[in-house]
């Protein structure tokens, strides 16, 4: 399952740690804007496309798994009741 919160901590934190890196990264965006407008931002578009259904897809999992934990619990609930009967 994917920590977003975690990961964007982390990626923060890679690039206040590494300033030439960012600098960089910067750098090359503003590149790919000047030279290729369009196809900079239909990319960016498809990253933030994937981030959301990865996003989702977590959300999702994580729903799904607390659902089976609640039907495990009560499920073993029931069981133990109808063995004391």
């Amino acid at each position: 399952m994917f920590d977003f919160e975690r990961y964007a901590s982390q990626v923060i934190a890679f690039f206040t740690g590494n300033i030439f890196i960012a600098i960089g990264a910067v750098v090359i965006l503003i590149f790919l804007f000047y030279k290729k407008p369009s196809e900079t931002i239909k990319f960016l578009g498809f990253c933030f496309l994937i981030v959301a259904v990865l996003y989702i897809m977590a959300l999702l999992t994580e729903s799904g798994s607390q659902g089976v934990l609640q039907k495990k619990g009560v499920t073993t609930k029931s069981e133990k009741e109808l063995m004391e009967q």
